[in-house]
Formats: C-alpha cells, sequence, structure tokens
C-alpha cells in the first residue's frame, strides 16, 4: 500500500507501508522511523499552530490501519520493543489527531 504525505506544504513523498510477511520486521523497524520522522513534522506544524494538509492528515489515517493490522497480524513474530514502539507511534498519532481537531487546524 502507498500513500502520500506533504512533509511541508511544498513538497510531498511517498510511504511504502511494508507487506507483512515473514521476514518484515526490519522493514516494520524502518517503517517506525521514518513514520516517527514524518509524524515529527506535523507535529511541529500543528506546534505552531499551522494548517495541517489533507495529504498528511490522510497519511496519519492509513498509517493508523497499517498499524492495527501489523500488531493483529499473527504472522510475523514480533518482539517486545519494537510492538512497544509501534503502539507509541499509534498513540502519537491518535494524540496529534485529537490536537488537530480540537485547534480546527485541518485544511480543506
Amino acid at each position: 500500500m502507498q500513500t502520500y504525505s506533504g512533509e511541508n506544504s511544498a513538497s510531498s513523498s511517498v510511504v511504502d507501508f511494508p507487506k507483512i510477511s515473514g521476514g518484515s520486521i526490519p522493514r516494520l523497524e524502518d517503517y517506525f522511523l521514518k513514520s516517527t520522522r514524518k509524524l515529527d513534522a506535523i507535529s511541529e506544524r500543528v506546534g505552531r499552530s499551522e494548517k495541517v494538509d489533507r495529504a498528511s492528515h490522510d497519511w496519519m489515517l492509513s498509517s493508523v490501519d497499517f498499524l492495527v493490522e501489523a500488531m493483529g497480524d499473527e504472522g510475523p513474530e514480533l518482539g517486545d520493543e519494537l510492538r512497544s514502539n509501534l503502539l507509541q507511534l499509534l498513540l502519537a498519532i491518535a494524540n496529534l489527531n485529537e490536537g488537530i481537531r480540537q485547534q480546527g487546524l485541518l485544511s480543506d
């Protein structure tokens, strides 16, 4: 699955969600690191009370779907640390989404 995310208002990039399979743990770790950076960039914009573009918000929602699937998949055996990191990312997305909603920062 692919989705588009704007790191800033001038550019956007493709995020590849790793396929869930037996050898996907290194890709999940890479996904976690890249997603954390993207989420930090969105969070910084919210901290400056800047509007969040629709592509970034859609990326956040797609990431929630992916994370729930990844953590619920019985295929790969996720270690405690990776499972914890993915859960923290999920919670950070939920908290940021609520902040965007409360502050009315989602652009149309």
